[in-house]
């Protein structure tokens, strides 16, 4: 019995082992098939596909966010353009001569351009910029002659296009490439060779919220660099694996480009400005202007030599923006020393001090800018008329100190909390201050000096306005507020800038009104030094300010008849309406002259056309502005990288 247990066991491990080698030499079989399938029936199918066809990985290049103004005019977008791009690892330079050649006639190569594309190729590592923004032409000519320029390719991209150029550049500013000594530094931030970054203004503030993410497309193209067919893709690559790039947010402004554009004309016969506006009632910015501008669609990208030549010999320098550069204020700074004067009762707002056009003071005469005098001037009169000899006396028994104090309260002397440029803090001296910096110390008489917004006293237009906003909403101090919100690229909100308080003055009511008064009579009562330059329909109220540069000599010398350099700054300081202000506008035209005949008609010219112009037609010249011209390719300008 044991015997036929054994045979019956022994039978049943042949069975098994039967099917076991069955089982394996079918398997065999099939992958000898497969294999005699690939390598001889499809084995030139297969390695054509396999030598000849690369798989090129493409960065799709995510949309900037755009910007724009309170009314959604757009500031700066991207619009269409052709850059040409060389594939070292299928371009072979040496073998291969005729490509640059017919590059170098198609683009307009310069010989510097030349060697750049040729070192770079040579290195045979990822894909070499040969030309942005090339015309249609152009990609015409390259398209057509693509079996002649293996490894070329024109790809269309988006840059950053402001439609209203040099108005209002500084505040948007522009961006350019990074450079090959920042890739290094931003590679952890995703940044790489051909990538744009913001260079100034908001484009750089907001360079984290205008920057999106770039995506990835693949393509299949042959050993020439040509693309294949999507059914040979697929037959390689089975389905394509794109990341679409997610395109930066958007930001909304507070400011006014129509204003801006009104601003724009109102200076054009002055080679040199600084224009704010803004809402007292919240701190908004409504127009930040300076003058000569810069055009950003010059700077984004490639900016021709003879253009940075032509900026850099600019001597009213372009690229200053002198909405937040300190400047002698003059005559504006007064409400500083008229606050003064009411907060700690030096003299009461109708108490009145004769002027004879001069001021003695530690054997020295001062003298006010009406030579034969005003005669008697209660405070709201040496507002309106401008009187020195007042704020002398005010000066001598208030002090330096005292004045710097209400300086500051106002919030001269400091930063005001604008962070999308560097902002000059400007200055208000004090006894400290003179004997820490100055030459031979302190003496009394540069409280004369400062309380006119002279000497050592600096200030922006952009501190100046927001005290003036103070002044007409009543003692409150606001953080200049220029963005609105952001927002999704499908114009969804995604979150808003409040309105923020800085800080209260602090003053008496009646006060402030006293000085509100004052301001009012300039523009509104004969003799003002605004008055001249009023206009009918809104009344207006502000203060003029004519700045020395330079030190006045025995005999005076007209403006018309000083180097530029020497000549005065004009001022004009000014809220409307005066009885519920909207708007606070201060003009600072560099080495313009002076506040009452220079600044003070260009401001009003500006209010007037604010208020009074039919804004629907201002609206339909914008649509121009915002038309993105045909993209031009540099032909016999360097262009610098």
């Amino acid at each position: 019995m044991a015997a036929a247990a054994n045979n019956a066991s022994l039978k049943h491990v042949r069975e098994r082992v039967f099917w076991l080698v069955l089982f394996i030499a079918l398997a065999f079989g099939v992958l000898l098939a497969r294999l005699w399938y690939v390598q001889v029936l499809h084995g030139e199918t297969y390695e054509r596909a396999s030598t000849t066809n690369i798989i090129r990985d493409i960065e799709a290049k995510a949309p900037r966010g755009r910007i724009f103004d309170k009314d959604m005019n757009i500031l700066a977008e991207n619009r269409p353009s052709f850059d040409v791009y060389l594939s070292p690892h299928i371009h072979r330079p040496k073998a291969d001569g005729e490509v640059i050649t017919l590059l170098r006639q198609y683009l307009n190569l310069p010989d510097q351009e030349v060697e750049r594309i040729l070192k770079k190729s040579s290195a045979r590592v990822g894909e070499v910029l040969i030309a942005r923004d090339i015309s249609r032409r152009q990609v015409a000519l390259i398209e057509t002659d693509q079996m002649r320029l293996p490894g070329v390719q024109v790809r269309a991209e988006s840059h950053r296009f402001y439609p209203l150029e040099s108005v209002g550049a500084h505040t948007l500013g522009f961006v350019s490439e990074v450079t090959s000594g920042e890739v290094a530094e931003l590679k952890d931030y995703g940044y790489g060779p051909g990538d744009y970054v913001g260079r100034m203004g908001l484009e750089r503030a907001f360079e984290p919220i205008l920057r999106g993410s770039p995506g990835i497309h693949r393509s299949v193209v042959d050993a020439r660099g040509i693309p294949q067919s999507e059914t040979e893709a697929k037959f390689i690559m089975g389905d394509y694996q794109n990341v679409e790039p997610i395109p930066g947010r958007d930001v909304v402004l507070t400011l006014d480009s129509e204003l801006e554009l009104i601003i724009d004309r109102a200076v054009r016969n002055y080679p040199s400005a600084g224009v704010v506006a803004l809402n007292p009632k919240d701190g908004s910015i409504l127009a930040l202007y300076s003058k000569p501008g810069f055009n950003p669609n010059s700077w984004s990208g490639r900016l021709s030599s003879v253009e940075k030549l032509r900026n850099d010999n600019n001597p009213y320098k372009p690229m200053m923006d002198k909405s937040i550069s300190a400047y002698f204020p003059g005559s504006t700074f007064k409400i500083a020393g008229a606050l003064a004067v009411l907060e700690e009762g030096i003299m009461p707002p109708d108490e009145e001090i004769k002027c004879h056009g001069s001021y003695r003071f530690g054997g020295r005469r001062f003298r006010c800018w009406k030579r034969g005098g005003h005669g008697k001037m209660n405070l709201m009169d040496a507002l309106a008329n401008s009187c020195d000899v007042y704020f002398y006396k005010a000066a001598e028994v208030m002090g330096i100190d005292k004045i710097a104090e209400y300086g500051y309260r106002l919030g001269f002397g400091e930063h005001t909390g604008f962070s999308v440029n560097h902002e000059s803090a400007g200055r208000v001296p004090t006894k400290e201050w003179h004997e820490k910096h100055g030459p031979d110390g302190f003496h009394p008489g540069f409280a004369l000096n400062t309380v006119l917004g002279q000497g050592d006293t600096l200030a922006t237009p952009l501190q100046t306005a927001i005290a003036y906003a103070a002044i007409a909403n009543g003692g409150t101090i606001y953080h200049p507020r220029l963005v609105k919100e952001v927002r999704n690229y499908q114009g969804d909100m995604l979150f808003e800038f409040p309105p923020r308080k800085r800080k209260s003055l602090n003053a008496k009511k009646e006060n402030l009104e006293a000085i509100q008064k004052g301001l009012w009579m300039t523009a509104n009562v004969d003799g003002g030094t605004a008055y001249a330059h009023r206009f009918e329909g809104v009344e207006v109220a502000g203060k003029t300010g004519t700045a020395q540069v330079v030190k006045i000599g025995r005999v005076r010398v007209a403006n018309r008849d000083m180097q530029f350099r020497h000549r005065d700054h004009a001022w004009f300081a000014s809220y409307a309406p005066a009885d519920d202000p909207e708007i606070v506008l201060v003009v600072l035209l560099e080495h313009g002259g002076h506040g009452g005949s220079d600044a003070a008609p260009v401001a009003m010219k500006i209010l007037e056309e604010y208020f009074n112009s039919d804004r629907t037609t201002l609206k339909q010249k914008l649509p121009e502005a915002l038309r993105a011209p045909e993209p031009s390719n540099l032909s016999d300008e360097e262009a610098i990288p």
